[in-house]
């Protein structure tokens, strides 16, 4: 058996084999529109009667686009108003708004229609508002998987967080929070450009700014400030590469399970460079700070430490932390380690399950997104050398480093094909046990990448 079905082989014995709790449970999963709410769906459809879930409120597509809404694990589908309005506009705060009232209302109406036991949030925004609601849930029998809201709250910010991890000697980029444009120019004039200038409360990189000169730099600061007052001003920590760290943390903040691969390749999408392969290892570099920050803050439950790598001093620094799991949770559960059933355990106080060792060299794959640049790369480099034939400047190609396609092969070739033991990312699978959301998300991918291309040929023009 080659080592890829060993591993293959391994993780699914143990993600089958889960303890059958005392009463199976009616499970809710929130924010749908994210790949990890369907990781945590397939992770617990074992220990659910009923899986319900959320979609968003608005047009056809935003009700469908999310892959968890096609599962045929999931047995039925309720609308919810928006309730991220005061976290993107950086409001945090202990009591609800109206909009997190309204939001509030209709999850416990779906409660009560379905007999809902346990709430599965895993987005920043959905996190904090069933943080605060928790205690009001719990009277109605209701389970929300998240951690207390007060040290949630310092996560959320991105500025408090990187306060803390000063604290603890766990190295972060050079920053402020400038109140005015007079104090935005003194603090850039002390660090050399480019700058980053970002909000407080985000996810996904959404409004992430690299600005080389003073106008951009004061045109973007007018811009944030009326998205969301005192954005963060940061030096450009130029990217050697990225360190993760995707922790389990009990309650006495004790962490439990820690998983932090090393990363080969990285995709540039914009500002943000999400991982591209990733390799497992046993080194983990400050791990003591890590779990320093972590007391610190007085947070627990599920949380993914993010850093970049500098290139001069290869220190991996903080960029945030999200409380929450992410896309790359099948990071884990290729491995056998259920870490929803984990969260699940913690929340209900009950002895958690045991947690695999992770096997070291191996390589975490997605074939849809490396297909996709390979895919891109060439029509790129087709259009430049198009474009020289015809007289007309090549060009540069956003995004792109200076890899030949032929040299993109070649690394693929080595990854899926050489003497390595790897895992693919599960979410392109299942085509017979549940088809559509490998489809949906194919079609998604293809969207998000077109887009974005849309995008940065406008910004060039």
């Amino acid at each position: 058996m080659q080592p890829t079905t060993r591993l293959m082989h391994s993780a699914t014995q143990h993600l089958n084999s889960g303890a059958v709790p005392s009463r199976p449970m009616n499970l809710l999963v929130t924010n749908t529109q994210e790949e990890q709410a369907y990781l945590i769906l397939r992770c617990l459809r074992h220990e659910a009667k009923r899986i319900v879930i959320t979609v968003p409120e608005g047009s056809v597509f935003s009700r469908w686009s999310g892959i968890s809404a096609w599962s045929r694990h999931v047995s039925r589908r309720y609308t919810v108003p928006d309730c991220t309005a005061e976290w993107r506009a950086g409001r945090i705060r202990a009591e609800n708004t109206p909009a997190e009232e309204h939001y509030m209302q209709r999850i416990e109406e779906i409660c009560v229609r379905e007999q809902i036991d346990v709430i599965f949030p895993s987005y920043d925004a959905e996190v904090m508002v069933f943080a605060k609601n928790r205690a009001r849930l719990a009277e109605q029998g209701i389970l929300a998987i998240v951690p207390d809201y007060k040290p949630l709250a310092r996560i959320i910010d991105k500025a408090r967080t990187l306060e803390a991890a000063r604290a603890v000697g766990f190295p972060t980029p050079a920053s402020c929070i400038p109140e005015n444009e007079a104090e935005l120019l003194d603090a850039a004039g002390r660090l050399n450009p480019p700058w980053v200038l970002k909000p407080r409360c985000n996810a996904h990189g959404a409004n992430i700014h690299r600005l080389e000169d003073v106008e951009s730099l004061r045109t973007a600061f007018a811009e944030l400030a009326a998205i969301q007052p005192r954005p963060l001003l940061q030096e450009c920590v130029p990217v050697g590469t990225k360190r993760n760290y995707y922790l389990m943390v009990t309650p006495d903040f004790e962490v439990v399970s820690v998983h932090s691969p090393q990363i080969h390749r990285h995709r540039v999408i914009g500002v943000r460079t999400p991982c591209a392969v990733a390799e497992t290892t046993d080194e983990v570099p400050l791990l003591d700070e890590v779990k320093a920050l972590v007391r610190e803050l007085g947070v627990w439950g599920a949380m993914t430490v993010q850093t970049i790598v500098s290139q001069h001093d290869g220190v991996p620094r903080l960029m945030e932390i999200n409380p929450r799991f992410g896309h790359n949770l099948w990071y884990r559960t290729e491995f056998g380690v259920n870490e929803p059933l984990i969260y699940l355990r913690m929340v209900e106080g009950k002895p958690l399950p045991e947690i695999p060792r992770w096997p070291a060299g191996v390589l975490l794959l997605d074939p849809l997104w490396d297909l996709l640049q390979l895919y891109l790369l060439a029509v790129d480099r087709a259009g430049v050398w198009l474009r020289r034939r015809l007289g007309r400047n090549g060009g540069n190609i956003p995004g792109q480093s200076g890899e030949s396609v032929r040299d993109l092969m070649r690394t693929l070739k080595s990854e899926y094909f050489g003497p390595s033991a790897r895992v693919t990312n599960p979410l392109n699978r299942g085509l017979l046990s549940d088809p559509l959301p490998p489809l949906v998300r194919i079609g998604r991918t293809v969207l998000f990448e077109w887009n974005r291309r849309r995008a940065v040929k406008r910004e060039r023009k």
